[in-house]
């Protein structure tokens, strides 16, 4: 397999878990605030067995370029929970954004 389709899958796989992350913060932060934290980090743990599971059988089973395919993953892996954390602390409960001042 080049090392092209390798970076392909690897970034198709963390494209998906980074959308999924977004999607449950975004759920999270519409609900219950008490709930909000237990939510992303329940959806949070699930995700990460859900990926490891993933990348275990593609490196078990598919002839990809592993360099490629980890890097591929990792940076929009990483770009995920950045965005995930993002969503989480801009909608805080109690946080209260400073009035412009004209």
């Amino acid at each position: 397999m080049t090392v092209t389709t390798s970076l392909l899958i690897g970034a198709l796989l963390g494209a998906a878990n980074a959308v999924v992350a977004a999607w449950t913060a975004h759920k999270a932060m519409g609900g219950a605030p008490e709930r909000a934290l237990h939510v992303v980090l329940g959806g949070m743990v699930a995700r990460m067995a859900v990926v490891l599971a993933a990348v275990a059988l593609v490196l078990a089973l598919v002839p990809v370029h592993r360099g490629a395919f980890v890097g591929g993953l990792g940076v929009l892996f990483v770009g995920g929970l950045l965005a995930e954390v993002a969503l989480v602390l801009g909608r805080a409960p109690g946080r209260s954004r400073p009035q412009a001042d004209a």
